[in-house]
């Protein structure tokens, strides 16, 4: 009697590893991690960046209604004139910085908490838009931007006549 099971040395049911199959795993794995990173990038660390909990593309909605293109932004926290604003064809782009620095002296500590974190956003207009009708607007942490179209992008009504 064996106190150690004894197996041959590989049942003929097993397949053998080979490099190509082994490869063709590691791929598989490869692209499934790089799906799941495009589709949903913080969801690798939760809801939070590992660095101090900004996420360095803020939250954006955008809404397309027959004048104008309004793109609503959260930034929590950032100074307005930390901000930069720019339109280039039907690209905009919003850059900025938040800087924080918090001190506490008491009797038998000295506390500093500094932050420093960068962002930017480009967002495609869904249409041609007039670069000299732009207002922007902060309020409670929300960056509110508004572009107004081109008298000329504004969509019209074609009949489809029977011929």
């Amino acid at each position: 009697m064996n106190l150690i099971p004894f197996r041959r040395k590989r049942e003929q049911s097993e397949v053998e590893p080979t490099p190509e199959t082994s490869l063709a795993r590691l791929r598989r794995e490869m692209d499934a991690l790089f799906d799941r990173f495009f589709r949903q990038p913080w969801d690798l660390w939760g809801r939070e960046w590992p660095t101090g909990g900004w996420i360095s593309a803020p939250r954006t909605d955008l809404a397309d209604s027959a004048d104008e293109v309004t793109v609503t932004m959260e930034l929590p926290g950032i100074d307005p004139k930390d901000v930069d604003i720019s339109i280039s064809g039907d690209m905009l782009t919003v850059r900025g910085e938040k800087r924080a620095e918090s001190e506490e002296k008491k009797r038998d500590y000295h506390y500093v908490e500094r932050q420093f974190c960068s962002f930017q956003r480009t967002v495609q207009l869904p249409s041609t838009v007039d670069p000299e009708k732009v207002d922007a607007s902060y309020r409670n942490g929300v960056l509110t931007i508004r572009v107004a179209k081109h008298p000329g992008a504004r969509p019209r009504k074609i009949r489809v006549r029977h011929a």
